[in-house]
């Protein structure tokens, strides 16, 4: 592997062993106040030179260390370009945790009803039941429910709303 810089080899060794005590603001060069831009532009600028695809002649240990980088720094990106997770992630950092706990972030913020809704088809049915009840189409409210629950069964998004669909039928 002649074409290989040793020391940007050495580099990344460094970086993998640390890796695990980095976090996000250091692992991508930005300041805490960074915006969204400015996460954006440290973010491409380092996955040019972490990308996998661009180490294909590395030897197995500094590609899987290449590799492990390249995740952490999208895992980093995600998190600092969303608001939510960011102030979420703040707070785990002021904790000492250097990474984003998704369990964390699961048990503070509430989902909403179509959020529960795992199957795309069944969320979309609901969206669209939902939005054919509150404009008083209750028959088409009740198909499209319907449709959801097929697609998911047991959501209990879904059986509620058919029961709200029940309740604005007897009222009529």
């Amino acid at each position: 592997m002649p074409n290989r810089d040793p020391a940007f080899d050495d580099y990344v060794i460094k970086i993998h062993n640390v890796l695990t005590k980095l976090d996000y603001y250091r692992l991508l060069g930005v300041q805490k106040d960074a915006g969204k831009a400015d996460v954006k532009r440290a973010f491409l600028k380092i996955t040019a030179k972490f990308h996998p695809d661009r180490h294909r002649d590395a030897t197995p240990q500094i590609h899987e260390a290449i590799y492990d980088i390249f995740k952490r720094l999208n895992e980093a990106y995600r998190v600092l370009t969303d608001p939510e997770k960011r102030k979420l992630y703040d707070q785990q950092l002021s904790a000492g945790n250097v990474r984003f706990s998704t369990d964390l972030r699961m048990s503070m913020v509430p989902k909403t009803p179509e959020e529960t809704i795992t199957n795309r088809d069944a969320r979309q049915f609901y969206v669209k039941s939902r939005e054919c009840l509150t404009n008083g189409n209750i028959m088409q409210a009740e198909l499209h429910a319907k449709m959801a629950k097929a697609r998911e069964p047991n959501n209990e998004a879904v059986n509620a709303l058919l029961s709200e669909i029940q309740e604005a039928k007897k009222k009529r």
